[in-house]
């Protein structure tokens, strides 16, 4: 009987032990998931700053049409160097406060660091910027560059603001 009672216990004491240290895990999974739902929470919060920093970095509005006269001011390449100071013309697809969508008749090898002198007029106004083409696409009837604005005067760079914001409001105005 001693020996039964005593199974018995240490079946018990066992059993203590294992519930307790089930008991303690579980408390550790809870906490886990509440640290990892607090990090998802941050990550969300996160991505919608940086979602709406990226919006306002990148605004842009289209420009169907919009004629752009520029200029080769540089290239990292000396086999273009034959091109500095030539003159072209394009068409500005569409512009932010940091660059521009350009088509033009150039096919020009964009992994080379190719500068140019953008002069166009917006609005009425007349706007000047240094560019580095960054991007390339091409389609069957066109070529296009992203050219990065560079070396922008800020007071400018408000002034283009400016005037893409007053024509979004015309656009509006028209479309109501």
């Amino acid at each position: 009987m001693k020996t039964a009672i005593m199974i018995l216990s240490m079946f018990l004491l066992l059993l203590v032990v294992f519930l307790f240290g089930y008991w303690f895990h579980i408390k550790q999974l809870r906490k886990k998931d509440d640290q990892i739902n607090g990090l998802k929470e941050s990550i969300s919060g996160l991505q919608a700053k940086l979602a709406e920093m990226e919006r306002r970095r990148g605004y842009r509005i289209q420009l169907p049409d919009q004629q752009c006269l520029f200029a080769f001011i540089g290239f990292g390449d000396p086999l273009l160097e034959p091109l500095t100071n030539r003159k072209g013309e394009g068409k500005i697809e569409n512009i932010s406060r940091t660059g521009v969508k350009l088509s033009c008749e150039f096919d020009l090898p964009v992994r080379k660091r190719i500068f140019v002198q953008l002069h166009f007029a917006l609005h009425g106004e007349e706007f000047s910027f240094k560019g580095k083409i960054v991007r390339k696409e091409e389609t069957m009837k066109e070529i296009m560059y992203g050219i990065d604005f560079i070396e922008v005067d800020p007071k400018e760079q408000q002034r283009l603001v400016q005037t893409m914001q007053k024509i979004e409001i015309e656009k509006k105005k028209m479309t109501e």
